[in-house]
């Protein structure tokens, strides 16, 4: 049923009940049957052309807001970055295949960015995205690579191991015209990536500033909000799968 709510998108706002149907290709009983059970629970509300998401996801990006463990920890440190480097941060969670932005803190001057909190990043370009996908571990990352992208992995990989190495990832105009991009991974204690920090700043800025103060105020911001997080993993410690030892590097070089 909650594969209906992934059909909604910035292209589709709304949708009809027979056009969920036929994209999910669940008989005709079935799917309405799901659509009035999310209308029931507020996840879906009748629109003039067809459903919209409901007023109870709402509800749910308050209850985010106030209390996701990565906001939390971070809420602080992010606030602080942004005072103490002018620029705008911007924090990135990561789930599945999907990396979208949580939150962005603006910095004393005021700076238009396209990917506000809520929208998904492209997995491939961006320093956002690439801070997370060079510390992921390497088979997580070929999966990854081969089902969006097919080809070229080797050269790929070269690219993330760069990063990871440098401890950072920095972007070009990738995302948005004349901007320029510093990102970090966050991690939980446990050492797997929870997301990802970055500034943004103009071109014209970033040639002007001092670099490595900028990296080494995201370096330490980043470090305090991975001391704060905790594991996520459910399962006994005894059960764990053993880590990729890549996934334990520091982020530092």
């Amino acid at each position: 049923m909650l594969k209906v709510l992934d059909l909604f998108t910035e292209e589709a706002p709304a949708l009809t009940a027979d056009e969920i149907i036929s994209r999910l290709k669940y008989s005709r009983p079935t799917g309405y049957r799901y659509v009035r059970e999310l209308v029931s629970a507020g996840l879906l509300v009748r629109a003039p052309h067809g459903y919209a998401l409901g007023p109870r996801i709402i509800e749910f990006d308050r209850l985010i807001r106030r209390h996701d463990p990565l906001l939390t920890a971070s809420r602080a440190a992010v606030r602080e970055l942004a005072r103490k480097s002018g620029c705008g941060v911007t924090q990135m969670g990561i789930y599945g295949e999907r990396i979208v932005t949580i939150h962005y803190e603006p910095g004393p001057e005021p700076l238009e960015i396209g990917f506000d909190r809520g929208r998904p990043m492209p997995l491939f370009l961006g320093a956002p995205s690439k801070a997370i996908l060079a510390f992921l571990p390497r088979a997580r990352l070929e999966r990854l690579h081969r089902k969006h992208r097919g080809r070229g992995f080797p050269r790929f990989l070269e690219e993330m191991q760069a990063i990871r190495k440098s401890g950072y990832a920095i972007s070009f105009g990738e995302l948005d015209l004349g901007k320029v991009g510093l990102g970090v991974p966050l991690f939980r204690r446990d050492r797997s990536v929870a997301g990802s920090l970055c500034l943004v700043l103009t071109r014209k800025r970033y040639e002007a500033a001092n670099h490595h103060r900028l990296v080494d105020n995201l370096l330490a911001s980043a470090e305090r909000i991975s001391e704060a997080l905790e594991p996520v993993d459910p399962e006994p410690r005894a059960r764990r799968k053993i880590t990729d030892p890549s996934t334990r590097s520091a982020v530092r070089p």
